[in-house]
């Protein structure tokens, strides 16, 4: 397992250590090679040494070996010798014998005789004299017992041999201390025998392997050495001892020790200077570093900071370049933060810095008991300015909208909350004075058409206002009460303001209940439809039906549609409804004679659906009516969002053959226009005409000049809301095709309006 890098957090240690470690590595390598370097030159020098102290043993050798032969000879050729070796004279020879041992400075001297026996003292040899007689070398090294002996020998010839003076030289401490005198170095001189394998003097134990005469590195009782083997000629050629000549490694190295140690001091130095120079460089790397990396902690911490710039190298540099970084990076976060509390298009605060900024404000006011006011507005027909001139002018609208605005409330907050939506804070309104003064100063404001981007638009607004702390502690209430305050402003006609009251929050309740028992409703079909009876103006023959919705509630009984369709319509549930509406008055009107009809009121909402085409062919396709039998009835509201959509969607039907009735005729803006610009098949004249027509002479003139119209363009026309005799002969006066009210029959179940129809049938037959 690969030890783990110790971590530095200093860049200055890192750098530091990092060149240490590099020059000390160096320093190793050099020293491991000077090292190697000085051991060889050490072995060469021991192997040099040690040759040569062979090269001078191995003449020594010679010399003793022929000084030895030399005395035996003489004594060999010596007459009376030979005589008395020749009659086996033992005290002549014995003496003889001493002589001689004395003379060549041995141990001992004997004769072997050709029998093998030996006369004298062989000592220890005496066994292993026959061998030495039978070899044929004079000069020869038996190990015997444990001790090593030299044997020389001189034939006695008469004039055949007829024995051998052998001299027997033990080979001991002695004879090595004098060979150790001779050498030129400290060598050690050692005598081994052949031990189990190996060379061996009982200390030190060399492979037979080694070859002879080569300097090898062998473990001795002095150490490690430089050693080197000479075999000693045994009986028959086979070495039976050898001498080792070792050179202990530590005496080696003592002529290099000055040189060891000057070398290691001058790595100490040079250690030393490189630490020393490193952390001066690191000192120099790792301060601008530094620098800069406490700078990027001050900026990482949002403070606008700057480092030095000292040089002009790559650091200096760096420097450089941080400070146009922090520069841009602060200006860059400057203009992150702008944007993310600001909205792009008008520059004003956006939703996210309104609600804080109001949780704030509601927060001081709290302490303080000052009093805020928030206003909430948005602004009339602007879906209308977009999708008509497009969203640049609707963008330049806005822009302006919201310059006014700012201008207008001085030191108040003005936020845009998004689309047409703004809402601004006001301080100190505890008498609504000033929140209800910069209300209506910003209704006549708007009321001036504005000119953006050439085009002069005509535009209002609608205001819902909450007080804090009568109508909300916190600034989600406000802005919750300030919403359906505008809502109700909106209401009460557009272009103008109001305060929040508690009522307008019961009503939001309710409205939500209302939508909630909806959608239950809706799912579970609970809703119905009633079918009130049209009938022809003179003989009250039933034309066709009107299909009403009906909400039976399981708990609050009849819930009428004033009440949950405007609910179905902000809601979008009014294109699901509408859809089952249709393909239920076709399914009923399917089971009733040909010549009946039936009409249906579509809201704008799904008129203005796509698919509204697809889903009245699916409601006839179903229930197999006749597309005749079907009148599609619409109010002036579908205009509101473009004509051009609504005149393509009534020509596809007309084209299909289904009816289409104007709806409560007369009380819109733009009745007249309509009529010239659509191909409608009937006008239905609304009821608040229809009440007063026996009473109010201008509600029968109103009602003639619809009939007049409607006649002239060829289109049918109903009163609706007839309920005396009163109103049926003023109308039928004034002409008008069919009637419709309480007067000929309320709205009926399926079941009552199908037997309706019967028993007319049955009592014209």
């Amino acid at each position: 397992m690969i030890a783990p890098v110790p971590a530095f957090r200093s860049l200055r240690t890192r750098i530091t250590v990092l060149y240490a470690g590099l020059f000390t590595l160096g320093l190793v390598a050099l020293a491991i090679t000077a090292q190697l370097t000085i051991r060889q030159g050490a072995r060469r020098t021991a192997a040099a040494e040690l040759a040569a102290s062979g090269t001078v043993y191995d003449r020594l050798w010679q010399v003793r070996a022929r000084s030895l032969a030399n005395a035996a000879d003489v004594v060999a050729r010596d007459f009376g010798f030979r005589s008395a070796v020749a009659t086996h004279d033992v005290a002549t020879i014995a003496s003889a014998l001493d002589s001689l041992r004395e003379r060549a400075e041995v141990p001992r001297a004997v004769l072997i005789d050709t029998d093998g026996g030996v006369i004298g003292d062989a000592g220890a040899l005496r066994g292993a004299m026959p061998a030495v007689a039978a070899t044929v070398e004079r000069d020869t090294v038996i190990a015997h017992d444990g001790r090593v002996y030299r044997v020389v020998t001189a034939p006695v010839l008469a004039p055949l041999e007829i024995g051998r003076i052998a001299f027997i030289v033990p080979l001991g401490d002695r004879e090595m201390a004098a060979l150790e005198k001779l050498s030129a170095i400290p060598l050690n001189a050692t005598i081994v025998t052949r031990r189990r394998g190996a060379w061996s003097d009982g200390a030190t134990s060399v492979p037979l392997a080694v070859p002879p005469s080569r300097v090898a590195t062998l473990d001795t009782a002095d150490g490690q050495s430089f050693a080197m083997l000479k075999p000693l000629p045994g009986p028959d050629g086979r070495a039976q001892a050898a001498l080792l000549l070792s050179y202990p490694m530590a005496r080696a190295m003592e002529a290099y020790r000055s040189i060891q140690v000057g070398l290691v001091l001058a790595g100490i130095a040079w250690l030393l200077a490189i630490v020393l120079g490193s952390g001066r460089l690191a000192r120099g790397i790792a301060r601008p570093i530094a620098a800069l990396d406490r700078a990027a902690r001050r900026l990482e911490d949002g403070e606008r900071t700057e480092v030095a710039i000292e040089t002009e190298d790559e650091i200096g540099r760096l420097a450089r370049s941080f400070n146009r970084m922090s520069h841009g990076i602060k200006e860059r976060e400057e203009r992150i933060t702008h944007l993310a509390f600001h909205d792009g298009l008008t520059d004003l605060p956006n939703r996210t810095f309104f609600h804080q900024s109001l949780d704030q404000a509601v927060a001081r006011a709290g302490r303080t008991g000052e009093e805020l006011a928030v206003l909430c507005l948005d602004l009339d027909g602007f879906k209308g300015i977009n999708d008509t001139l497009g969203h640049p002018v609707g963008d330049g609208l806005l822009r302006r909208v919201a310059r006014l605005l700012d201008e207008m409330a001085e030191d108040a907050m003005v936020a845009r909350l998004g689309g047409d939506e703004f809402a601004i804070v006001v301080a100190e309104a505890e008498d609504r004075g000033r929140a209800r003064r910069l209300a209506q100063a910003i209704l006549d404001a708007l009321i001036e058409p504005l000119d953006v981007a050439g085009h002069v638009l005509p535009i209002g607004t609608s205001i819902g206002i909450a007080l804090f702390p009568a109508d909300g502690t916190s600034a989600e209430t406000l802005v919750k009460n300030a919403d359906l305050a505008l809502y109700r402003a909106k209401q009460d006609g557009r272009g103008g303001y109001r305060f929040f009251e508690p009522s307008l929050d019961e009503a939001a309740r309710r409205r939500r209940q209302i939508e909630t028992d909806l959608r239950i409703a809706i799912r579970s079909g609970q809703l119905q439809l009633h079918f009130q009876p049209i009938v022809a103006a003179g003989d009250a023959r039933i034309k066709g039906f009107e299909a009403l919705l009906r909400w039976p509630h399981s708990e609050r009984g009849f819930i009428p549609p004033v009440e949950f369709v405007p609910v179905a319509e902000e809601t979008g549930l009014i294109v699901a409804i509408g859809e089952w509406v249709l393909h239920e008055a076709c399914r009923v009107a399917s089971r009733w004679p040909e010549d009946i009809r039936v009409a249906v009121n579509v809201s704008p909402i799904q008129f203005r659906a796509p698919g509204f085409r697809n889903v009245v062919l699916q409601a006839l396709a179903r229930s197999g009516l006749s597309p005749n039998r079907l009148e599609i009835e619409i109010t002036e509201s579908v205009f509101l969002d473009g004509q051009d959509h609504v005149q393509q969607m009534l020509h596809m039907l007309r084209a299909m053959g289904v009816r289409v009735a104007l709806d409560d005729f007369g009380t819109g803006y733009s009745s007249l226009s309509y009529l010239r610009s659509f191909p409608f098949d009937k006008i239905k004249i609304d009821r608040s005409f229809v009440t007063n027509i026996a009473d109010d002479p201008s509600a029968a003139a109103i009602v003639k000049a619809i009939v007049d119209l409607a006649t002239a363009l060829e289109m049918e026309t109903t009163a609706e809301g007839v309920e005396n005799d009163g109103q049926l002969a003023q109308l039928e006066q004034q002409g008008c095709s069919t009637l419709q009210g309480f007067l000929f029959g309320r709205p009926l179940t399926i079941d009552a309006a199908t037997d309706l129809l019967r028993a007319a049938r049955a009592a014209a037959a």
